[in-house]
């Protein structure tokens, strides 16, 4: 049975001779102190049990607290390497612009090496040829007058015999 204020207050006793029933009041009193010394063990408990509920919320709060900390100093760090990752990224691309620049600039520069080189070379030949071509018509007047000087003595030689036989 669960007793209530409200029973404690409306409890009747029947009088007896000396007053009232001296079994029943005792019986009355035996049951209103074991139901209020459960009240009291539950109340206890109940005491208890909301102080380590109390503790468990606050070690949670005290989690979601660091868990929400965690998770801002997270996304304030991802957006930190981002800025950092396309910085990165904007530099490579510039070193490797200037690096390929440099070495468009280089070809160029191998490139106009290169005509230059075969400009002298062409003109060498040139000059060469002209040198070859002088030297052959050289060596050819020589021969040409070589061959005709022979064919005067040859012919000088044939007067001289012929006047000598």
């Amino acid at each position: 049975m669960h007793l209530t204020p409200m029973d404690i207050r409306e409890q009747k006793f029947t009088k007896g001779l000396r007053g009232y029933g001296r079994e029943e009041v005792d019986s009355f009193m035996e049951f209103t102190a074991e139901a209020l010394e459960g009240a009291i063990k539950k109340t206890t408990l109940l005491e208890e049990k909301l102080s380590r509920m109390t503790h468990a919320l606050s070690e949670h709060e005290e989690r979601e607290t660091l868990l929400k900390e965690a998770i801002t100093t997270a996304q304030s760090m991802s957006g930190a390497m981002k800025v950092n990752a396309t910085k990165e990224a904007e530099l490579i691309v510039s070193e490797a612009r200037v690096k390929a620049e440099a070495l468009v600039r280089e070809g160029h520069q191998r490139v106009a090496s290169i005509q230059d080189e075969i400009h002298n070379l062409k003109k060498q030949r040139l000059e060469l040829q002209t040198a070859f071509k002088s030297i052959l018509d050289y060596h050819s007047n020589l021969l040409i007058m070589e061959g005709e000087e022979s064919q005067k003595r040859d012919t000088e030689d044939e007067k001289f015999r012929f006047l000598q036989k």
